[in-house]
């Protein structure tokens, strides 16, 4: 995983630099679709529902950055890295008390009232249906909304590296989902978009990975949806981040953060000094950033005394983040399911449910007001609530 840093980082800030680079198509070509395309179906099986404000390709100023901070009336599920495998993310949402069963795969059942969920990252990947995942989520944060509730997406590395150009852990169900989604928007919006997704390819393969590119390239449609996600998070007194945050990140100003890897995924140049340093910072090559960093990540520390050091670090972030009492992450699987460490400031939640990586059974954890549980299939026994601190 730390080579995948290191190669990703010189690619991507190179590419911050020179967007026109990246997009492999003039700039601006893609902003009709882009805008039409966020707030419209995003896969050829479904008809999407769009999160908010349509966002444009080519840099314009009024597009909406994601949030840092919001406030949840309800209580607070944290749904961990689900790679690719909508039956284990529904799954989750099912313990998670959101999702029901009445409705089906086009149109899922919102029944979490005013729950907020926040899925720390890690949607792409590993399997083979990412966008119907995206797709599941935005329609149950569309419905969860009308009820006070919502559903939040972070930016973790997997997601990174998809708008980076890098492909390596893309399955080739994935490449083929690319492709159909590609297809999808040429029929909706015209043949005029026909080369940009690889529709006069004739080899397979490239037709494959030229969609997957203007998809997710900087300004490319998936990645514009992206960019309306957060990379750090902070919901009433919890902080969400998908690798950890650090007391630096705190320092130079998490907004920053965010909104320097929303410009960058929207294909905006990042020219400024201050940005780039931000963007270095969120998703940059150094072991310690925000979508890498696996600091907070160990199930087990081989001594007390790493844990120990873990543990200040992670006191010194959290306490420097006003009212924050404690920071979930995911990014490293966690083999006996979500866990709890340093007096319950941290809680990680990757578990490793998507097929692509383990395959364990889903877990979520529940923040209602104090209370921190873990929930597991157990809730869909009624056997209850495990808290695992």
């Amino acid at each position: 995983m730390l080579s995948a840093a290191r190669s990703f980082s010189a690619l991507a800030l190179r590419r911050a630099r020179f967007p026109t680079q990246v997009t492999r198509y003039a700039p601006g070509q893609l902003a009709p679709l882009a805008r039409r395309a966020v707030a419209s179906p995003l896969c050829a099986a479904s008809e999407a529902a769009a999160t908010g404000a349509a966002t444009p390709a080519g840099g314009d100023q009024k597009a909406p950055y994601p949030p840092l901070k919001v406030t949840a009336p309800g209580r607070v599920v944290a749904l961990g890295d689900v790679h690719g495998d909508i039956g284990q993310a529904r799954r989750a949402l099912t313990i998670a008390g959101v999702l029901g069963d009445g409705g089906d795969a086009v149109n899922p059942e919102w029944i979490g009232g005013d729950t907020v969920v926040v899925q720390v990252g890690d949607v792409l990947d590993r399997g083979d249906d990412e966008i119907a995942i995206l797709i599941l989520l935005q329609k149950l944060h569309k419905q969860a909304e009308k009820e006070g509730g919502a559903v939040y997406i972070l930016n973790g590395n997997h997601e990174v590296l998809n708008v980076s150009g890098d492909f390596r852990y893309v399955t080739q169900g994935a490449f083929q989902e690319s492709t159909r989604f590609g297809e999808h928007l040429v029929n909706l919006f015209g043949d005029s978009f026909k080369d940009a997704f690889g529709g006069a390819e004739e080899d397979a393969r490239k037709r494959q990975v030229k969609a997957r590119v203007g998809l997710f390239s900087p300004g490319g449609p998936l990645a514009q949806q992206l960019a309306m996600n957060s990379t750090v998070l902070i919901v009433n007194d919890t902080v969400f981040a998908h690798g950890g945050l650090m007391p630096r990140h705190v320092e130079f100003g998490l907004e920053r953060l965010n909104r320097a890897v929303s410009d960058w995924m929207r294909g905006r140049e990042i020219a400024d000094e201050k940005d780039r340093v931000a963007l270095g910072m969120a998703i940059g090559s150094v072991k310690d950033s925000v979508v890498w960093n696996r600091t907070f990540g160990t199930e087990n520390f081989v001594t007390d005394t790493d844990r120990d050091r873990a543990c200040e670090v992670l006191g010194k972030t959290l306490d420097a983040i006003p009212g924050a009492k404690r920071m979930v992450i995911g990014h490293t699987p966690q083999l006996g399911g979500c866990n709890g460490e340093c007096d319950g400031r941290i809680w990680r939640v990757d578990v490793g449910m998507s097929f692509g990586v383990v395959g364990a059974d889903p877990e979520v954890l529940e923040i209602d007001g104090e209370k921190v549980s873990v929930l597991d299939s157990r809730v869909l026994q009624g056997a209850g609530t495990a808290s695992k601190l």
